[in-house]
């Protein structure tokens, strides 16, 4: 039986990056990977063409490049191991059916000169905003990428300022409630829902109001980055960092249960019969609602019933990847073309009577989310044709028929929307596509629970030091057991947020990071 000082199961990048900081201060750590291929949600494949590299799910990796782990290059993913990021600029622009359009550029002025366009004075208004939350990021940005304080610890710090009693609340605001505070055009306020409603939490939910106040700032400051070569290269770059300080990947090595010693997690067993120890430590890079079963209900009903009231995220995706003879050009022009993501909206109220439609089983098509990632990055496709990732809103439950039956006409209906803002795209220039429905997705990876990629919602009652549980922290009821991923603080999406679990674990173990 194979021993090691820590088992990490499950290689997405948040399993590896966990892996790669315990590596780096010295523990000899294994990585087991039910799948072929490491990266979880952060991968690129060639799906549809051979040579065209499609990132399946995560595109846009943002919060990351707020993370030390990037901003300092700790692991050096950057230096030593080939990671780099294009940062397109604008790096988003929001479009109107009518190609009204604003675009965000890392210059927050230039930005607020789009707005103007449209409303003089809520581009006075943005400026304002941006002026009230930058101090709030500085504030909130390091907490992202470290162990969270427990909630009520942070309130009581927060209640000791004038600026932290507003962020205390706007944090249990909805995003749309803030928008509606802060300004005052329809278009304005749909634009800035449109481009947070990419959490797939809808507009109304009290507690996300935190979201607009961290990404309006930190677009400005950070910017979008897109992994050169695609999403893979992240992983690649966290496994060639693992590998590099000791540590080991095996794939196809699908882990059924969790083993124990009294009240001691001690290692895992396989689907194969193969056996695991670990001598400190286990973490699971997986979603909370996998455990009990996998720990044979040994936690209770009582923790069972907790995990079982976390609520799901508002709505899914339906995807589209999709192979172009040529790149898109926006009939709004190159401001909107010439943007990393394009993300396609409704004006206020309509845009509202979309989410609402969600909630009753009916997929969109108003509202896609637009990327050609080739247009930015060479790298992914032959001279002359371009990948394009093409998403829609999506319940995860249809009202009539199902997703095998139905995925085709439904994401037809986005492509078709899409094709509408563009001077020159329709079927014609499609060389190949591949639809993948919520269905699909929850087939993929069975931690995507009902087809959610980042496991549930992030309303305030879930986020921070109250994801997944209140002030659980990383630490499953057992010794040296630790959880992991988008079920944990700071969620879901590309932040290599497994750092801050990572530091958890070392500080339990009497270990750190060397500096």
């Amino acid at each position: 039986m194979a021993e090691h000082d820590v088992i990490v199961v499950g290689a997405g990048h948040n399993g590896l990056t966990a892996a790669a900081y315990l590596a780096a201060a010295g523990l000899d750590v294994l990585v087991l990977e039910s799948k072929s291929e490491i990266g979880g949600g952060v991968v690129s494949e060639e799906v549809t063409l051979p040579g065209h590299h499609h990132d399946l799910h995560a595109a846009a990796h943002i919060f990351i490049q707020g993370n030390p782990m990037i901003r300092e290059d700790e692991l050096g993913l950057i230096a030593e191991h080939g990671l780099s990021y294009v940062y397109p600029d604008p790096s988003m622009s929001v479009v109107f059916p009518d190609d009204d359009f604003i675009a965000f550029y890392s210059d927050v002025h230039k930005t607020a000169e789009t707005i103007a366009r449209i409303s003089p004075v809520d581009a006075e208004n943005y400026l304002r905003f941006y002026e009230f939350a930058s101090p709030l990021l500085d504030q909130l940005l390091p907490s992202l990428f470290v162990p969270p304080a427990p909630l009520g610890a942070l309130f009581a710090q927060l209640e000791q300022s004038e600026i932290g009693r507003e962020t205390m609340r706007v944090l249990m605001m909805s995003y749309l409630d803030v928008c509606n505070e802060w300004f005052e055009h329809p278009k304005v306020k749909a634009a800035l829902v449109r481009w947070v409603s990419e959490l797939l939490v809808a507009p109304d939910e009290g507690g996300t109001g935190a979201f607009l106040l961290l990404m309006v700032p930190f677009i400005h400051r950070y910017g979008m980055g897109l992994a050169v070569g695609g999403s893979q290269s992240l992983s690649d770059a966290l496994a060639a960092s693992l590998a590099a300080r000791g540590g080991s990947i095996r794939t196809g090595m699908k882990v059924e249960r969790f083993r124990f010693d009294g009240d001691r997690v001690v290692g895992v067993r396989c689907a194969d019969g193969t056996e695991f120890t670990a001598r400190r430590a286990v973490l699971a890079d997986l979603n909370i609602k996998q455990i009990p079963a996998m720990v044979d209900h040994r936690f209770g009903a009582e923790w069972e019933r907790k995990v079982d009231r976390i609520k799901p995220a508002s709505f899914r995706l339906v995807a589209g990847h999709i192979v172009l003879s040529e790149p898109p050009e926006f009939r709004a022009g190159p401001a909107v073309t010439e943007a990393g993501f394009q993300e396609i909206t409704l004006p206020l109220p309509e845009l509202l009577r979309t989410f609402d439609q969600l909630k009753y089983g009916e997929p969109v098509h108003t509202i896609p989310t637009v990327s050609t990632a080739t247009r930015w990055d060479a790298t992914r496709a032959p001279d002359g044709h371009h990948t394009l990732y093409l998403l829609g809103y999506a319940p995860m439950e249809l009202a009539e028929g199902d997703w095998d039956a139905r995925k085709e006409e439904i994401f037809d209906r986005v492509f078709t929307t899409f094709c509408e803002m563009t001077t020159n795209i329709g079927a014609a220039q499609v060389l190949s596509r591949i639809v993948h429905s919520p269905l699909d997705m929850a087939r993929y990876n069975e931690a995507w629970v009902d087809g959610d990629a980042g496991h549930f919602g992030c309303q305030l009652f879930q986020f921070m030091g109250f994801r997944p549980l209140p002030n659980m922290g990383y630490r499953l009821p057992a010794e040296g057991f630790y959880l992991v991923g988008p079920s944990t603080h700071p969620g879901q999406g590309v932040t290599g947020g497994a750092r801050a679990a990572a530091f958890a674990v070392l500080a339990d173990l009497g270990l750190s990071f060397p500096v």
